[in-house]
């Protein structure tokens, strides 16, 4: 008698991700970053740190479902300022 129980998923943890995070290019719009571009690995409704100096809640931006087309011709999602001062 085999002792193999065949495929189930009782107590098992999932190997893949519930959704697909790719690097998303975003327009940042309003806030001390307007009209500057920013890529990282990030999904709608989330915030992000954007920019290169060190943490501040002006350089956090909340990314929104709206796409434009970049000055490069590649679409890009909008991300407006996460705390209004």
């Amino acid at each position: 008698m085999s002792s193999d129980q065949g495929s189930s998923t009782k107590n098992a943890y999932r190997t893949s991700a519930k959704y697909q995070l790719d690097d998303r290019r975003l327009i940042l719009r309003g806030g001390a970053l307007d009209g500057q571009s920013w890529t990282g690995v990030i999904s709608v409704g989330q915030r992000v740190l954007c920019g290169d100096q060190a943490w501040s809640k002006e350089a956090v931006y909340l990314v929104t479902p709206d796409v434009e087309v970049g000055d490069d011709g590649l679409p890009s999602n909008i991300a407006v300022p996460a705390f209004q001062a």
